[in-house]
Formats: C-alpha cells, structure tokens, sequence
C-alpha cells in the first residue's frame, strides 16, 4: 500500500467507525420514537434543532435502493442550527431482497463511485459484505448479511458535525468555593472551657 493511500484509509475507517456509533445509538433511540418530531437542545455549545424523520429515500442517503428490494424500516436526523444551517446528519434504511449477498454486494459495488472492494466479515450469523464510501466530513456505507431468503441490506449515511464557529459557546465553568472550616470556640486551657459560676 502506498502512503497517499493510507492516509484515506485511516480516514474511512474512521468515518465508517463513526458511522457504526452513531447507527447504533440512533437505532435504539429511533426505535423508542415512532412519530417525526423536533427538538432543541445544544451541540458544542451552540443551540441546535433536530429534527427526527421516520422514512428515508435514497436520495437523502445518496445511496441506491436495490433493485427490487422492499424497504422494511428507514429514519433520518438532520441537525441544523435555529437559523437553518446544516451542521450533521444521519440517515439509515433497512432493506430486504430474496437475492443472495454476493449478488447484491456486486450490485453496490459497481454503482458506488470508485468501485470499492467489499469488506467480508465473518459473525456468528454467516458473513457481512461491507462497502463503504467516504469524502469531505461524510460516509455512506452499505452493510449485506444474508439470511433464509436472500439478503438483509442497510444503507447508511452520516456526516460529520460541523458547528459554525460563531454560534459555538464556551463552556461555563462551575464556581468552586473551598469549604470553609466550622468555628470553633478558642481553647483556653484545662479546665477553662467554659465560664466559672
């Protein structure tokens, strides 16, 4: 391997590392939400709106559907700031195809830009076809597992967060007080702590 081309790997990686985390924790939280909604809250100290969708297309994730596959389940959050800017988004679909992996995975591979080699990895479950594509603070990947009739694909697509600069807030720091000693009354001595009768 060449060094300009590891460089780009250990940035896909990263990326696809990033992506897997954030396709994990957005699952379990898609899963407890069923109705598309918005919310506030802030990232990197600046106030942001999320908005939480419950279908996506393949436009939005920038990845194909397969031909003839039926999409079982798909969500999306999209991540701006109150004034419309984007700053991240992660997008995520489920797939079902009565045709086997290596076929799908061939399909993707000849569609996707640079014709990525699939990643196989081995699980308990038989093996995953990964490919994925990776730019400028973005990853799309496409993971196939194949089960009783054909295969099960998820298309994923995440970029990374990008605060505009000028809403970032610093982090208040807490006040810390030393804690002050109790008062205690002076000591005078045996026999002397208090006064005489």
């Amino acid at each position: 391997m060449t060094s300009e081309r590891r460089p780009r790997g250990h940035m896909l990686h990263y990326l696809i590392a990033l992506g897997l985390l954030l396709g994990a924790l957005c699952w379990v939280v898609a899963a407890s939400s069923i109705a598309p909604r918005e919310e506030e809250m802030v990232v990197e100290g600046a106030p942001v709106v999320v908005e939480y969708a419950t279908s996506v297309t393949a436009d939005a994730l920038k990845l194909p559907f397969y031909a003839g596959s039926e999409l079982e389940q798909g969500f999306a959050y999209t991540v701006r700031t109150k004034d419309g800017r984007d700053v991240s988004y992660y997008a995520s679909a489920l797939l079902t195809t009565p045709d086997p992996p290596q076929r799908v995975a061939a399909s993707y591979q000849a569609q996707l830009p640079g014709k990525p080699e699939p990643e196989i990895v081995e699980h308990k479950g038989g093996k995953r076809y990964v490919l994925a594509v990776a730019n400028e603070g973005e990853v799309r990947r496409v993971s196939i597992t194949g089960q009783e009739s054909g295969s099960r694909i998820q298309l994923t697509r995440a970029t990374r967060p990008s605060v505009p600069e000028e809403l970032r807030q610093a982090p208040s720091q807490p006040r810390f007080r030393m804690p002050r000693a109790p008062r205690r009354a002076p000591f005078r001595g045996p026999g002397q702590r208090g006064s005489a009768a």
